[in-house]
């Protein structure tokens, strides 16, 4: 199996990051990932979705950002990247 197979519902994503499910939903409509979906259109995540979101929530969190201070933050540091290896 691989780090990209969709495994864990919801709720087992959100009990396995220790947010309510609604968050990963928010975190959804952000854009900052996109779950597959099964065709009755429930949500899977895989190990690698896990880890992304655990990063973006651990940076939310150490920070103090909502969702548009962490979008910015990203753009900034992906801007700041760019810079450097020119």
């Amino acid at each position: 199996m691989s780090e990209r197979t969709p495994v864990y519902v919801i709720s087992v994503a959100a009990r396995l990051l220790d947010v309510h499910p609604q968050t990963l939903r928010n975190y959804e409509r952000a854009g900052f990932l996109r779950p597959t979906r099964t065709e009755g259109k429930r949500r899977l995540y895989s190990v690698e979705d896990i880890e992304q979101l655990r990063h973006l929530i651990g940076t939310v969190e150490q920070y103090g950002l909502n969702l548009t201070g962490l979008k910015v933050l990203l753009v900034l540091r992906h801007e700041l990247r760019a810079l450097h290896d020119r």
